[in-house]
């Protein structure tokens, strides 16, 4: 079959000829087959309307998806999306799809690529080969929580929310724009087994919450019988249509809709989100010049939004983001908490973003070489020892090794048993912030002031002035600004009580030689160590708070010196490390006690103390200004936002954390949860404990 007949049009709707694309070794039955073409023209139907939008990202268009199954729907989509577009079958503009897709029992790649090996569409002449390795190389893995994937160039976004759906669904944040148009399931979530996992009542709601009013839902079976009736009920129950020409939905269930996405709100009122402005072409200010800025213009600019980035500096990344390699693995914990969560969630999500732009033709120095995590001590192996048995991790995120396994993976001597994280490596910070920009630059208008450094900023009338220099030069107003400064992220009197630290860190740059130069794997054990790129190894790094100043310190070159010689005793290539040339670079890691990143609405502590002064001297029982502050906003700055907090691992949280800002920011579905949200929040050292009904001192 000729590529130019995947897709036939027709006056109303494009048609997918799903059984000659498939092949012979996928499930045609014919009503599944039906519904399925059905979803799809319905998909391309809504985007071939003859409105011309003059924003200048694409029309999107939200979906929902039960089941991931095998991923054939995905792919289907993706190819029916990606000619249409080729073919301008959809009217004046192209169309980006955003698909939400619940599936309880998670997949992997390993899982996915076995599977559609066997079903012939890896051979590189299949018609869905190039839409199946881009699924494949954006590495799903078997982990609770929202993967976001972008595809095709970012035409199409997956979440893909992997665990019990409810309670996948029931923190999605309610966006304020973007809400779901249609729905479909597979055929295997309303069998019997599977059918309470994805269609109870609660859950019914929860996908009403998250949609249009006039959303469409559309069910595949695996034979000829009919959806069962009982699901059939429940869906028109909770206002969704079954067809787009379906009468309109009774009002008792959008009202019931309504009081859902008000009673969600209300459970995390105390963590404001940021409100949509009026004003949608003003550029957005971010203050910083490193990955989390970087990160955010890029996510920004792909929703057509324009930014003005203000770097002190004269070029990208001269702070903590300056590094020439920095590792990218994520944070476990023994219990696998939020934290652990959060951090799997992030680190895919970075991967995915620093490899999309490397196959875009940016220059980002990177290799997936796997991270090798031992411990160097007893007390440091105890831990991770409880980190390695505390879960039955998926081995795509991390696997126990032996000492000679470890060897191997290490190309070095390794004389002790570790963890392995087989999809971590090392990137280039400063490379992969300059690349997003120009990413940036292409999608939409992103400016970069540099030598621009902010002393002041003032609320106005006319949104929040910014000043700069030594005399405090007024030099541009917005009606947003994001201080995403990373070291300077508490300079500002706005934002100076923060509940972050500053940490020094050394990283010492020494030279391939001996032994040393075989290395092939990151190395964490006291501190880390990169195989060589550019005739350099990175190790490090110190770990000083609040430094008083910035200058190379040989102290800290010479600790650097002796990390792998204290973790790695019995072996010879840590000799083999010689800083003697005194080779090193120093940044500030602004750090939180609980490990998150700090995102958000900049909290106005002035006026939270202010409502607490009140509530220490009023006689009312405790427990009535614990339900105030659990159901009422926290004081913020409008307009004002806070992105940083990256620690030691900017290049894992980062790219996520900016890319749940920029979602926030527009009005769309978020990748991350609300509780997610809540831990990251600038204010949640205070709220923990007035939540708790505790005293703040």
């Amino acid at each position: 079959m000729n590529k130019t007949t995947l897709l036939s049009a027709s006056p109303n709707l494009h048609e997918l000829h799903i059984c000659e694309l498939l092949g012979n070794n996928v499930n045609q039955n014919s009503r599944y087959i039906h519904i399925v073409k059905q979803y799809i023209a319905t998909v391309l139907q809504s985007g071939d309307d003859k409105t011309v939008v003059k924003n200048t990202r694409p029309r999107l268009l939200t979906l929902g998806q039960l089941g991931f199954g095998d991923g054939h729907e995905i792919m289907l989509l993706l190819a029916a999306l990606q000619l249409a577009n080729q073919q301008h079958l959809l009217k004046h503009q192209q169309t980006q799809i955003h698909i939400s897709v619940f599936e309880h029992t998670p997949v992997n790649r390993k899982r996915l690529e076995q599977k559609w090996q066997q079903q012939g569409l890896l051979d590189s002449e299949h018609h869905l080969f190039g839409v199946a390795q881009a699924l494949l190389n954006g590495e799903i893995a078997a982990i609770e929580g929202c993967q976001r994937l972008g595809l095709l160039e970012n035409q199409v976004i997956i979440d893909l929310y992997q665990g019990l759906p409810l309670a996948q669904a029931k923190t999605i944040a309610t966006p304020d724009k973007q809400r779901i148009t249609h729905w479909f399931a597979l055929p295997h979530t309303n069998q019997m087994i599977h059918s309470d996992h994805y269609f109870n009542q609660h859950l019914i709601w929860q996908y009403g919450r998250i949609s249009v009013d006039n959303a469409t839902f559309l069910a595949a079976n695996i034979n000829d019988n009919d959806i069962a009736a009982t699901i059939k009920k429940s869906l028109t129950l909770c206002g969704f249509l079954s067809t787009t020409q379906s009468p309109t939905n009774d009002d008792i269930a959008i009202a019931e809709r309504h009081a859902l996405r008000q009673q969600t709100r209300q459970q995390f009122a105390y963590n404001p989100l940021p409100s949509l402005q009026t004003n949608n072409r003003s550029p957005i200010a971010i203050i910083g010049g490193g990955i989390a800025s970087a990160s955010l213009a890029l996510s920004l600019a792909e929703r057509g939004k324009d930014v003005i980035i203000y770097c002190k500096d004269d070029t990208l990344g001269q702070g903590a983001s300056g590094n020439k390699q920095g590792a990218i693995y994520p944070l476990l914990t023994p219990e696998n908490n939020s934290l652990s969560q959060f951090f799997q969630q992030a680190f895919l999500y970075s991967r995915r973003r620093i490899q999309a732009l490397v196959d875009n033709g940016y220059a980002i120095g990177h290799d997936w070489c796997g991270v090798l995590h031992t411990g160097f001590d007893q007390r440091s192996q105890t831990r991770l020892d409880k980190i390695i048995d505390g879960q039955a991790w998926p081995t795509e995120i991390a696997v126990r090794v032996n000492s000679t396994q470890a060897t191997q993976l290490a190309s070095v001597d390794i004389d002790k048993s570790g963890f392995y994280y087989p999809l971590g490596g090392w990137a280039c910070p400063f490379e992969f912030a300059q690349a997003s920009i120009t990413k940036a630059q292409t999608l939409a208008n992103v400016r970069v002031i540099y030598n621009s450094d902010i002393s002041s900023l003032e609320p106005h009338s006319s949104g929040w002035q910014l000043f700069s220099g030594e005399n405090n030069t007024l030099i541009a107003t917005h009606d947003q600004v994001v201080i995403a400064s990373g070291s300077q992220l508490t300079r500002y009197k706005q934002t100076k009580d923060l509940q972050i630290t500053g940490f020094r860190g050394q990283v010492s740059h020494v030279p391939p030689q001996g032994e040393l130069a075989q290395l092939s794997t990151v190395i964490c054990a006291n501190g880390y160590l990169t195989p060589q790129h550019n005739q350099l190894h990175c190790i490090g790094a110190s770990y000083v708070k609040d430094p008083k100043h910035l200058d190379f310190c040989p102290l800290e070159q010479h600790e650097n010196s002796l990390k792998m010689q204290q973790s790695f005793p019995n072996s010879n290539w840590p000799h083999n490390i010689d800083v003697s040339n005194n080779d090193a670079r120093v940044g500030v890691r602004m750090v939180s006690r609980d490990h998150f990143p700090v995102m958000g609405c900049v909290p106005d502590i002035e006026a939270l103390f202010s409502r607490y002064a009140v509530q220490q001297q009023s006689k009312d029982k405790p427990s009535l200004w614990q339900r105030y502050w659990q159901t009422t906003p926290a004081p913020i700055y409008d307009g004002l936002y806070v992105l940083g907090g990256l620690g030691s691992r900017g290049l894992s949280s980062g790219p996520l954390v900016a890319e749940c800002l920029a979602a926030n920011l527009c009005g769309e579905l978020s990748p991350l949860s609300l509780e997610l949200q809540a831990l990251l929040s600038p204010n949640r050292m205070w709220l923990r404990k007035l939540l708790k009904g505790k005293a703040l001192m």
